[in-house]
């Protein structure tokens, strides 16, 4: 495994990284094809994974918080 610097931060990163882990700039395995390749060109910013999993972390437990205040709402009626 080869370690290259992030041209953004400089940080040593894996040059099969799809993203820098410090600051997301895309790595060189962002140019094949992808999620969060995707997803960063859809943004239009630099998305990393932590980012994806952490939005759709947060979605999930909204929902999941949601699905149980309608239970009980509907529970006292």
């Amino acid at each position: 495994m080869v370690l290259v610097p992030c041209p953004a931060c400089d940080h040593r990163v894996s040059e099969k990284a799809f993203a820098c882990p410090s600051c997301g700039h895309p790595g060189r395995a962002a140019d094949r094809h992808g999620v969060v390749p995707a997803l960063s060109r859809v943004a239009g910013t630099y998305v990393s994974a932590n980012a994806v999993t952490g939005a759709i972390l947060g979605s999930v437990m909204f929902l999941s918080v949601a699905a149980v205040l309608i239970t009980l709402i509907l529970a006292h009626r």
